[in-house]
């Protein structure tokens, strides 16, 4: 620890390193502050979160839990996007920062945080560093990168012999931990906190934001120290080990004018409080384990929590951890891989005690266990197939744990209803392990509700469930399956993505609603109107169906894109098809007249689509025959209408092969049109020039695509067929081979061998003269000769 003695301004500081999460350093925070009994505690944390302290303390709050901070940047002081900012901070039991907290409140002790608030230090970061930093998915208030990568670093673990940062930390200070005296052991750390911040540029730094805030928090630890001038009082600070010796230099160096102008400059130019949120979250360990991408800290959650328990309990906490994770594991492998055997387990304990003792450990630590479950557990080469036991250890060490706040917790209502809510359907959210249900939504109402709850949670972006099976209308399909099957999972997006969105409304319902009413703001084509559509009808919020209804109907008439009406239409046939089921009213028919009849209108200008849009095209042609053929007066003139044009499409010369085909096909099927006319235009590809010919395999995928079953009416095709092929070279077929697998994909397995069989028949072959060849052609005797010799070889040197 640093100690900067009191004068006649300031009272006595002291400067207490740590790591964040690390047991061996909340152990001697805990220790130090009973020694030392401060006057006041101070912490490093965004200081606009003061307020949340007492809730952390609070005895029927649980870790794990987080300080969830969000910053949205109107003013524009990040970026001209304007955009909204989220990071977490989380705290474990052995979190050094909450046992300097539960240490104030146990013994009586005034305890603060002092920090730059979120926003403040987004302003202070450069684009692409610190908290800026644009590849994580989720920021961490405190990561610890500056104090475990860097080139001292690399060389300390070369020179020691050491895997990483996290197995040479666990050797010399969590593992000795225990027994060394707090001077000895802040020392240590201090040391090397030095060093490493030795090694590292400080343009580096102030691009990171680390020396403004090491500026604010030297002032707010000032302000204290000269609170407690001229008494016995102790200002006693517990920072990231990085910030330590950054913290001393100011505090000692800096006069009186430069403190006043820091602080006159940071009064200036901090941002506005109202856009920034502060409130406390449920967290689990999964979420913060460093190796599920957990920037800050230590991994394997579940066994340093396991070791922080045994520090109160016994004398060898790292060996009592290492026997109950190696006995879980095994417990795990036998239950589920059916494999595994006591004398296993005894031989992994051994080995790892022998490891610890070869690596000059005091006891088997996290690196010894793994390996030596690696060793013992699988049998043979590790990989996917043999890598059970790693996984139940790995996830042993993790843990499953997730925290809970008390009552008194400041949390907006919408978290309250969706806490309510899960209570109401029997939900698990006490575990991150992912749940599964199946819902008869069509003839359960509780199910039903239960699925509108899913949906809107789903709508909300929370990341909580998702739908596995049943009617997908956003997807258009399995509209035949009368149940859902849906897996839900509670995790830390939850919370963050509730409270993000409770400006919108106090419950789930609300904030669905109120951000369908923003949507239907938005701009937007007739697919996405039809899609918001669908997401309302699944979400059961009955008041906003006609609002949405009218904006598709709105859309519908204006929208020009044929692919976004063609989806729309879709979206719109299926909640007709299933309106019925879902108990709506609403009728879908003028809407789907609309899209139809508009579609129709827009259809001469497809005809020279490109490759890429083919398929597209041809499944919206085909939507257009279904929706066409249904009953009623007013499509029996869209009917004719369609038939017309497609007429009229087909004799355009430039019209796309693939898509005459398709036409052709429907005409067929149809009866407007006959075998001899399809057979006709296909001749007319193959008897035209070579790029006509080339495109005879494109002509063939849209004619599959519609009317297959004109292969095997007579042998007229067939000999087509035959034709074709025998008219292209062998590297013409190779290059027109995808569009010919393409086309021939349509047909059912049962119908290729019927095809292959009377193209045989052509030729006056059977089945057994194609399976049981007689002559062997000379490149495959080659190839076998060269086979043989290789395995001879190989078999050779072996013996």
């Amino acid at each position: 620890m640093e100690r900067i003695l009191r004068s006649q301004k300031m009272a006595e500081i002291v400067l207490l390193p740590v790591r964040h999460h690390s047991p061996a350093c909340a152990f001697h925070v805990n220790r130090a502050i009973s020694a030392l009994r401060p006057s006041v505690i101070l912490v490093e944390g965004p200081d606009n979160a003061n307020s949340l302290i007492p809730v952390m303390v609070h005895e029927d709050t649980k870790a794990p839990f987080a300080i969830y901070y969000s910053y949205h940047d109107q003013s524009g002081r990040i970026s001209d996007e304007k955009e909204h900012y989220k990071c977490y901070y989380p705290f474990l039991d052995y979190s050094p920062e909450l046992a300097a907290f539960r240490a104030g409140k146990r013994l009586g002790i005034g305890t603060a945080f002092i920090d730059l608030p979120y926003g403040d230090i987004l302003a202070a970061s450069r684009e692409g560093r610190g908290l800026l930093k644009a590849e994580e998915e989720k920021s961490n208030y405190n990561d610890d990168y500056l104090l475990s990568r860097n080139e001292y670093l690399k060389q300390l673990c070369e020179r020691t012999g050491l895997r990483s940062f996290d197995e040479f930390w666990e050797k010399y200070f969590e593992l000795n931990g225990t027994t060394e005296s707090d001077e000895k052991w802040f020392g240590n750390l201090l040391t090397y906190c030095a060093l490493a911040r030795e090694n590292t540029p400080r343009e580096s730094m102030e691009e990171d934001g680390c020396l403004a805030r090491e500026r604010f928090m030297a002032e707010r630890i000032r302000e204290q120290g000269e609170k407690l001038a001229g008494t016995e009082g102790i200002v006693l600070v517990v920072t990231g080990g990085f910030h330590t010796p950054g913290l001393k230099a100011l505090l000692e160096n800096e006069d009186e004018k430069i403190a006043e102008a820091a602080k006159e400059k940071g009064k200036k130019d901090k941002v506005p409080e109202k856009d920034q949120g502060v409130y406390l979250m449920p967290y689990s360990m999964e979420a913060a384990d460093a190796l599920n991408g957990y920037a800050s800290g230590m991994p394997f959650t579940g066994f340093y929590q396991r070791i922080w328990e045994g520090l109160q309990e016994t004398e060898t906490p790292y060996g009592d951890a290492v026997l109950d994770m190696i006995v879980t594991a095994g417990k795990e492998t036998r239950r589920k891989e059916g494999y595994l055997s006591t004398y296993d387990e005894i031989c992994a304990c051994v080995m790892a005690k022998g490891l610890a003792d070869i690596r000059g450990k005091r006891q088997p630590g996290a690196y010894e266990l793994l390996d030596a479950v690696l060793s013992s557990f699988v049998k043979g080469e590790y990989n996917i197939a043999t890598d059970a036991p790693m996984r139940f250890l790995r996830k042993a060490m993790t843990g499953d744990a997730v925290g809970a706040l008390c009552r008194q917790a400041d949390v907006p209502p919408i978290i309250h209803d969706f806490e309510e809510q899960c209570r109401k359907f029997g939900i698990k959210t006490g575990s991150t392990l992912e749940a599964e249900v199946t819902l008869s939504i069509f003839s359960n109402p509780k199910h039903r509700l239960y699925s509108m709850f899913l949906n809107r949670m789903n709508y909300l972006k929370t990341a909580f469930a998702r739908k596995v099976k049943g009617p997908n209308l956003q997807l258009k399909r399995d509209r035949n399956l009368m149940r859902e099957m849906w897996k839900y999972k509670w995790n830390i997006q939850v919370n963050s993505s509730l409270i993000e969105v409770s400006v919108y409304g106090a419950t789930i319902e609300e904030a669905a609603v109120s951000l369908v009413k923003e949507a239907l703001k938005k701009e937007m084509g007739a697919k996405e109107s039809a899609v918001l559509l669908t997401e309302v009808f699944e979400m059961g919020l009955r008041e906003q169906m006609q609002p949405v209804f009218d904006r598709v109907h709105e859309l519908m008439l204006g929208d020009t894109d044929f692919y976004s009406l063609a989806e729309a239409l879709k979206s719109l046939l299926m909640m007709d098809e299933l309106g019925g089921l879902y108990g709506s009213e609403m009728k879908f028919g003028r809407l789907i007249h609309i899209g139809c009849r508009k579609m129709i209108s827009l259809l001469p200008a497809m005809t020279k689509i490109k490759d890429e849009d083919l398929n597209q095209c041809m499944n919206a042609l085909k939507l257009l025959y279904q929706v066409t053929g249904r009953e009623g007066e007013e499509f029996a003139q869209e009917r004719e209408d369609y038939y017309d044009v497609l007429g009229k499409m087909i004799r355009d010369g430039e019209i796309h092969p693939g898509l005459n085909g398709c036409i052709h096909g429907i005409l067929y099927g149809s009866g407007q049109s006959t075998a001899e006319a399809v057979e006709a235009a296909c001749k007319g590809y193959l008897s035209g020039t070579r790029e006509q010919l080339f495109s005879t395999a494109q002509f063939f995928r849209g004619l599959f695509f519609t009317a297959r079953d004109l292969v095997f009416i007579g042998d007229d095709f067939i000999k087509m067929l035959d034709g074709f092929f025998g008219q292209v070279t062998e590297a013409e077929f190779m290059e027109l081979l995808p569009e010919l697998r393409m086309a021939f994909t349509y047909f059912t397995p049962r119908e290729t061998d019927k095809i292959a069989a009377a193209a045989a028949g052509l030729h006056g072959k059977g089945r057994q003269d194609i399976m049981e060849r007689k002559e062997v052609y000379p490149d495959w005797y080659a190839y076998g000769k060269e086979m043989d010799a290789y395995v001879k070889g190989r078999m050779g040197s072996l013996l």
